[in-house]
């Protein structure tokens, strides 16, 4: 995966785009607990892949950066963003590997998006929408018999949330002008583990695994940001494992929330 080039010809959206990513692959020093952050996350995504060459759709990649890293470990890789100049950027990192960026909106059934599936990652993406149920069937679609959805979202029942949970916002037609905004400015809600766990079983999914990850120790939530220069990446991933599967704490520790399921075998 190449360094992005700066351009002043991009959009504002895409130069934003570019900072986040200095900030969170390139330039460790600029701010380490982003750094921290964002490595432990593509770690927890890389480790969920398993064993064996899979073909996978990121849905939502914005810059791209997990779906350039599956390629170039093997895996036959679709990155599919609502947004062209997002994916032109994440065109210009690629170095090698199978990968096809798609411009699609996901949830509209004649969008270009086609193929079989055996992992799909939606990281990120959910707490954008406000008919979960459109996508995960949407998705379920899109995947193999035995085929796993991988979401990803911020935790509703972490100890800083302050957005109401899913349930609690009411009709979510009232809240249809918020879809598919981007960035924490878009977050309207939080999802409580049950209520994606029921999206999830609505639709069809077997073998619901819930975990969460994250907790200020990697985030640098609580000013625990300002340890993060002087402390090894690796003690910091430790303590945070070790908070994130203690029993009811660690569910309140827990910035991310990770919910995956499979399509049953005889579908």
């Amino acid at each position: 995966m190449k360094p992005p080039v700066y351009s002043s010809d991009w959009s504002d959206e895409v130069k934003i785009l570019y900072q986040h990513d200095i900030f969170e692959i390139w330039d460790r020093k600029k701010a380490p607990h982003i750094w921290n952050q964002y490595h432990n996350q593509l770690d927890h995504y890389l480790n969920l892949v398993g064993d064996g060459t899979k073909t996978i759709l990121d849905v939502g990649c914005a810059q791209g950066t997990l779906a350039l890293l599956l390629a170039e470990i093997g895996h036959h890789v679709t990155a599919v963003d609502l947004r062209p100049e997002f994916l032109e950027y994440a065109r210009s990192r690629h170095e090698y590997g199978d990968i096809r960026f798609l411009a699609a909106n996901v949830l509209d059934e004649r969008n270009p998006i086609s193929g079989s599936y055996d992992l799909i990652f939606a990281n990120q993406l959910i707490e954008h929408l406000v008919y979960p149920g459109q996508l995960l069937l949407r998705l379920k679609k899109l995947l193999k018999p035995g085929g796993r959805l991988i979401v990803t979202t911020p935790n509703g029942k972490y100890i800083k949330n302050n957005l109401p949970s899913f349930k609690q916002i009411g009709n979510p037609k009232d809240w249809e002008h918020k879809q598919f905004t981007a960035d924490g400015d878009g977050h309207f809600f939080a999802y409580l583990p049950e209520e994606l766990l029921a999206v999830f079983e609505e639709n069809g999914y077997v073998d619901i695994e819930t975990n969460y990850f994250e907790t200020p120790l990697i985030s640098g939530h609580m000013k625990i940001r300002h340890i993060h220069p002087f402390l090894p990446a690796v003690l910091l991933r430790f303590l945070d494992h070790a908070l994130t599967v203690l029993p009811w704490l660690g569910g309140r520790l827990s910035h991310q929330l990770m919910v995956s399921g499979y399509v049953p075998e005889g579908d």
